[in-house]
C-alpha cells in the first residue's frame, strides 16, 4: 500500500492507496496545466520503492483525492461530462446553494468581470450566506464544480483571472458557451 496526502491550507487528507492507483495520482500531478491563480497545495505519495512530492493546484489536488477515492478510475460525472451538447443532464441537481448563488450572481453581471470580494458580499449581503472573508472562500466554492466536473468545463462555466498585476484580486464571470444553458436552468429552478 502506498499513503497519499493532500495539505494546504485549508485542506489536510491522508488516504492509503493501491500501487496501480498511486501511479494514476501521478500521473494526475504530473500533467496538470498549472493556472497561478489558484491556490497551491502539496502533493505527497509514500510506500514502499516509492516517494514522490509535489507541488500542484488545488484543483489538481482535488482530482488527486477524488482518483484516491474512486481507485484510480474516472468518475461518472466525468464520463458523463464529456459531451458537447451542452451541461451534463444532472448539472443543476447537483449544484450547491452556494454554487447557484454564485452562478445567479454571474449571470446577473451580464458577461462581465466580477472581483471575488465583491461575488462574496453580494453573497452575503442579498442572499444571506455564509461566506468567508478570503479569496479561499471563493476558490472553494468554485472547486466544488471540478470535483464534480471535469476542469474544462468548470473554466468554461466560470472563467477566471487575475484583476490586475499584482495578483491579489481573482475576477470571475459567467462563460460565453453555456450563459444562455444556465440562465435557463436557473430560472428553471426558481419555479
Amino acid at each position: 500500500m502506498t499513503t497519499m496526502t493532500v495539505t494546504g491550507e485549508g485542506i489536510s487528507v491522508e488516504r492509503d492507496v493501491s500501487e496501480s492507483t498511486a501511479l494514476k495520482i501521478m500521473e494526475i500531478a504530473m500533467n496538470e496545466e498549472h493556472n497561478e491563480d489558484e491556490p497551491e497545495v502539496t502533493i505527497s505519495l509514500r510506500g514502499e520503492g516509492m516517494e514522490f512530492d509535489r507541488q500542484i493546484s488545488e484543483t489538481t489536488g482535488v482530482k488527486a483525492i477524488d482518483a484516491a477515492v474512486h481507485g484510480g478510475n474516472e468518475t461518472a460525472t466525468e464520463a458523463q461530462s464529456g459531451n458537447d451538447n451542452g451541461l451534463p443532464d444532472d448539472f443543476f441537481n447537483k449544484l450547491s446553494q452556494k454554487q447557484e448563488v454564485m452562478l445567479e450572481i454571474l449571470v446577473q453581471a451580464d458577461g462581465e468581470w466580477m472581483r471575488g470580494v465583491d461575488i462574496r458580499e453580494k453573497m452575503r449581503e442579498e442572499y444571506d450566506m455564509d461566506v468567508g472573508q478570503g479569496g479561499r472562500a471563493t476558490a472553494g466554492v468554485i472547486a466544488g464544480l471540478t470535483r464534480k466536473y471535469t476542469e474544462e468545463l468548470r473554466r468554461e462555466i466560470i472563467p477566471g483571472r487575475w484583476s490586475d498585476e499584482t495578483q491579489q484580486h481573482a475576477e470571475f464571470r459567467i462563460g460565453n458557451k453555456y450563459e444562455q444553458e444556465i440562465k435557463q436552468g436557473l430560472k428553471n429552478n426558481d419555479s
